[in-house]
């Protein structure tokens, strides 16, 4: 049986696009891990020692969910494109061909 290496082009191709997904993923980490190290106080815009303006909380809280999805958005693309990097790589390995069986010629 003779077996084909497969595409190079789409081998690379594959590789480039699983590690772009990885490279989201890992940047919607850092910017999770840099928006969750923000104190809720400073996040939701609450001054020390003055009256609570829920109106601006309210804004502001709002504000972090929509960041939170956002950041659910971005992971779940990262990991997306990272699966379809996966599968370009695994789509350009050629499996070795099956030899036919001869026909009779009845």
């Amino acid at each position: 049986m003779r077996k084909n290496r497969g595409s190079i082009s789409g081998t690379v191709l594959g590789l480039l696009v699983f590690l772009a997904g990885v490279a989201l993923i890992a940047f919607t980490f850092k910017m999770a891990y840099e928006m969750f190290m923000v104190p809720p106080s400073q996040a939701l815009g609450i001054k020390p020692k003055q009256p609570l303006d829920l109106g601006q909380a309210g804004q502001s809280f709002v504000g972090l969910l929509l960041k939170v999805l956002l950041l659910v958005v971005m992971g779940l693309m990262g990991s997306l494109i990272a699966n379809r990097g996966v599968g370009l790589f695994t789509g350009s390995r050629v499996h070795p061909k099956k030899e036919k069986p001869p026909e009779s010629t009845e």
